[in-house]
């Protein structure tokens, strides 16, 4: 038996029924093959309320669509797992939290997805986040998306997202040149978030006062699609990556790990605060490599560590419009010791001393 609870929020006269509802009571119908309708038909059953979502996978043929403010509650082993090609498994549209005359009232400030796996299967990208307003992502995996695993803001903007211990993996090949996390609003907290083996770890495309904090980016497990040439995912790959649309945006204690480009900047008033690159050439084959790549907007580097793991390794390449303080760079493998400073080279490019 569905149990639904009914809530009442009182708006200027109006009244906003919440209804929860658990995806168990909702069974595939006769003919239906997989369970993107039944799915669908419990998430239209809980409007601004909490589907709650056992354990189980999950095969779905199109994207599951929540415009009702509808928050997941998905156990840790609950996987919604694309079967067919499309352009999402999961696509949120919180356009309601915004839509009525007397909004104040009828704000839902709580609206989440805790838990469960999205797993593209190399078919679809994972998930898309529109119009929201103080949004909880929290203990959500996101594998082999497509294109992307998480985008925010792709039609519509929003704002306060709050994405909390997430998990980005690749395990299929075939997929690179994908992106783990596309930002495209503002004001939002990322930490926590570990990115394993998608082209690009973060990309902050346009706007501002994001807040990344211990991201860890790293790629190199699968293996090269030709013999001889680079592991398919670090070719062309960027650990984090921020636009030219983009300004201060802060990246505190985040880890660029075995990429291509550290982090790649064109946007302005960016800071890299505590830092890190490390490129793990043995086990991954990873050469000629540059920190930070900077093509165009301006930056604070402060209290980083960058270790220079293989000869080919550049620290710095760009317009010259950064700031340096309190960095610390070592030389792993060889154990010569490397002074703390940067030496250009003339030509806008910075490397280690020796």
């Amino acid at each position: 038996m569905k149990q639904v609870l009914f809530l009442a929020v009182a708006s200027a006269g109006c009244m906003l029924q919440a209804a929860d509802a658990d995806l168990a009571s909702f069974g595939r119908l006769l003919g239906e093959a997989d369970d993107t309708l039944r799915f669908q038909r419990a998430i239209d059953a809980a409007p601004g309320g909490v589907l709650s979502v056992p354990e189980g996978t999950y095969r779905l043929s199109a994207p599951l669509r929540v415009v009702n403010l509808c928050s997941l509650s998905m156990h840790k082993n609950a996987i919604l797992l694309a079967a067919k090609p499309m352009e999402c498994v999961l696509k949120v549209d919180n356009s309601a939290h915004w839509s009525h005359p007397e909004r104040e009232g009828r704000h839902d400030y709580g609206t989440f997805v805790v838990g469960g796996r999205i797993d593209g299967n190399g078919l679809a990208s994972c998930m898309t986040l529109d119009a929201f307003c103080h949004y909880t992502l929290r203990d959500v995996q996101f594998f082999n998306g497509k294109a992307f695993g998480l985008q925010v803001n792709g039609e519509k903007r929003g704002c306060e997202l709050i994405a909390e211990n997430l998990y980005f993996r690749c395990f299929l090949r075939g997929l690179a040149g994908n992106t783990a996390v596309k930002i495209m609003g503002s004001d939002s907290h990322y930490t926590d978030v570990i990115v394993t083996d998608y082209t690009v770890g973060f990309d902050i495309a346009r706007g501002g006062s994001n807040r990344l904090t211990r991201c860890h980016v790293w790629g190199g497990p699968l293996p090269p699609a030709r013999e001889g040439e680079e592991r398919e995912m670090l070719k062309g790959s960027v650990c984090f990556r921020i636009g030219e649309d983009a300004g201060s945006n802060i990246l505190r204690d985040c880890y660029a790990d075995s990429g291509k480009i550290g982090y790649l900047n064109y946007g302005w008033e960016t800071r890299l605060l505590g830092c890190s690159y490390y490129n793990n050439k043995g086990d991954y084959g990873l050469e000629d490599v540059t920190i930070i790549s900077q093509p165009g907007g301006s930056m604070l580097v402060s209290d980083c560590v960058f270790v220079k793991s293989c000869d080919k390794i550049r620290i710095y390449e760009g317009n010259g419009k950064i700031a340096w303080r309190n960095m610390m760079y070592s030389c792993f493998g060889d154990g010569r010791p490397l002074p703390g400073q940067c030496v250009f080279d003339g030509g806008g490019r910075v490397d280690i001393g020796r």
